[in-house]
């Protein structure tokens, strides 16, 4: 069996988002769009990548998604990964919570809380908020 055989559903979203910067540095609160694509690779795992348009900034991640426990529609999650933000130097390790709301069996409503340590430039931590819709193929 190889790896591609093994996945098990591609997806894509799209999220409003709001960034909180802590602890000095030059970066501002900022609002703005994320788009993600992943894959899952079993029923509780999934790996992401998201690229993100913010009011002055660009923002790349890399993320896991542990799938812990669901009801049939409420599905909660925790990430993990590292994300960084373009112009501004500031990246480090993320992690957050967030749940899905499925709709049908392709369409989700999905919310994220997530915290990156800024390790790169001066801001301590960065926190950021998103809510968006999900498609899984």
């Amino acid at each position: 069996m190889d790896f591609f055989s093994a996945l098990t559903a591609v997806y894509i979203g799209a999220a409003g988002s709001l960034l909180l910067p802590q602890g000095g540095g030059d970066m501002a609160r900022l609002g703005g769009g994320l788009f993600r694509a992943g894959v899952y690779v079993n029923d509780f795992w999934a790996f992401e990548a998201e690229a993100g348009l913010m009011e002055r900034r660009a923002q790349l991640g890399v993320q896991g998604v542990w799938h812990w426990w669901g009801y049939e529609r409420l599905d909660p999650f925790f990430t993990f990964g590292a994300k960084g933000w373009i112009d501004d130097g500031d990246a480090g390790p993320c992690g957050g919570i967030g749940a899905f709301y499925h709709i049908d069996e392709h369409w989700s409503l999905r919310a994220d809380a997530g915290a990156t340590l800024g390790i790169e430039r001066e801001s301590e931590m960065i926190y950021q908020f998103a809510f968006g819709v999900q498609y899984e193929f």
